[in-house]
């Protein structure tokens, strides 16, 4: 037993962690652990031998707890660490003392249980403690413990996630924990109407570097909801990046003439491209008035790959095809899925480009590097033409977290 006024608070929604009065202590390891944290999850009612041996698992999956001689030894050893584990009665189930121990787990239950009563809508104050209150996926950081036992928490975790989907955006944006807490579930597909607001919510705010059709790709584009961050020539291109390069970072997209002069043969829009794609993550497409022969979209390839452009359009001559440069704006920041996957195929050409040219230099050993990241870009190309959205997305960070470009 813990002496008169003394507090437990038991972390497992995530990394197992316990803090006795204000002060962070190591927690138990193993096994003993592991019967921690079943026991932590069941502090209201307790839990008997049998369900604490058939929770507990080795790594193949099997009970690890062989006789209840052996569990006792695991709750000798709760209480030798100073956490208040009363001995048990004959016949009654092990606990924790209720009146010294908070878990988180126990507190998120009770708090999504609680939005329900509220009188209207949840709002920051509710929500940001119940997403602060995680700090991993326990399915994951607790293998040990079978996996049911967490049946109860992510219940309310999918219902807390059904609250955050409906709660109106300005509520989203400011929990500011929220990419994080889902981060914590890659892959999980409930997440995801979540994620989706969130980007839906994003400014829709481009650079447009145009020196000709300024006002009219302008007025187009704000009238479709986009906000424009306009420059007229490549010396204001320049100044701009001086003076608001912190802004610059945080556009959405950029849209930018190929050609800056009247003559319509400089390609100076290459310059602004090209520094988008070093030093930013902004989408941008190139406009031009004189595309190339052919299919456009199979002549630019390699452009479109050295430039990490999503595309490369025809803004019409001797009028703006204003509907063609809205489609584009639009691939730029739209959350569609193929928009999406548009976007994630250029920046995997992008960086397959510049690791291919990096590592072609020669030497067996380079060689080998070199087919291994071919072999890497060609399965994420799979993964792009017939995974979902959310793996291609993934797949492809994962290759450029190995191949920054």
């Amino acid at each position: 037993m813990t002496d008169m006024g003394e507090q437990w608070r038991i972390r497992v929604l995530g990394d197992l962690a316990v803090e006795r009065d204000g002060t962070p202590s190591a927690p138990p390891a193993g096994l003993t652990g592991a019967v921690l944290v079943v026991l932590a999850l069941r502090l209201r009612y307790g839990v008997r031998e049998q369900e604490v041996m058939a929770c507990v698992r080795d790594g193949a999956g099997r009970p690890a707890i062989a006789s209840e001689a052996a569990l006792a030894q695991h709750f000798s050893s709760l209480r030798r660490f100073g956490l208040p584990v009363p001995k048990r009665v004959k016949g009654c189930p092990y606990f924790l003392d209720r009146q010294a121990v908070r878990v988180d787990a126990q507190d998120f239950i009770s708090g999504v249980g609680k939005l329900r009563d509220l009188s209207g809508p949840p709002g920051p104050v509710e929500l940001a403690p119940l997403i602060g209150l995680w700090h991993g996926d326990p399915r994951v950081c607790h293998p040990q413990v079978e996996p049911d036992r967490w049946k109860e928490v992510f219940g309310c975790r999918d219902r807390l996630l059904e609250t955050l989907a409906d709660a109106d955006l300005e509520v989203l944006r400011q929990l500011d924990g929220l990419e994080g807490f889902l981060d914590l579930f890659p892959g999980d597909r409930l997440c995801d109407p979540v994620r989706q607001r969130l980007r839906a919510g994003e400014r829709r705010r481009i650079l447009v570097v145009e020196d000709q059709m300024t006002d009219m790709i302008e007025n187009a584009l704000e009238s479709h909801g986009f906000s424009c961050l306009t420059v007229r020539s490549l010396d204001d291109w320049w100044q701009l990046r001086r003076d608001r390069e912190a802004e610059v970072r945080q556009l959405a997209g950029a849209l930018v003439d190929l050609h800056l002069t009247p003559q319509l043969d400089d390609r100076r829009g290459l310059e602004v491209v090209a520094w988008l794609a070093r030093h930013t993550e902004v989408p941008a497409s190139l406009m031009t008035m004189a595309p190339p022969t052919g299919d456009l979209y199979d002549s630019t390839l390699v452009q479109r790959a050295r430039y990490r452009l999503v595309g490369i359009i025809h803004k019409g001559t001797p009028q703006a095809d204003l509907t063609a440069i809205r489609t584009a704006a639009e691939a730029l920041v739209s959350q569609d899925p193929k928009h999406r996957r548009r976007r994630a195929e250029t920046w995997l050409e992008w960086a397959a480009l510049r690791a291919d040219e990096k590592l072609d230099t020669g030497g067996s050993g380079r060689n080998a590097a070199l087919q291994r990241c071919r072999q890497h870009a060609d399965r994420v190309r799979g993964t792009l033409r017939n995974g979902t959205v959310e793996d291609a997305e993934r797949e492809m960070r994962a290759f450029l977290h190995q191949y920054p470009g």
